[in-house]
């Protein structure tokens, strides 16, 4: 059996095409990770800026019922 290894061989091509393919794929499961991660987290800051446009709804209602009623 020879001994002669020839980087440009189809084999070796494919070889490195599968390890690089390979890379791909793991570092698009972390991307995909990270990114359901920053959906929640984005998801969550949305909701708290809207409970708190919503308790400054009513604060901002309460101050002025209570300025009316003190104002009579």
């Amino acid at each position: 059996m020879p001994s002669n290894y020839n980087p440009d061989s189809v084999n070796a091509v494919l070889s490195r095409i599968e390890t690089k393919l390979e890379d791909i794929s793991s570092e698009l499961k972390d991307i995909k990770k990270t990114n359901s991660r920053l959906e929640s987290r984005v998801s969550l800051l949305e909701q708290f800026k809207y409970y708190l446009i919503g308790f400054s709804a009513f604060f901002v209602i309460g101050i002025e019922f209570l300025r009316d009623f003190f104002k009579k």
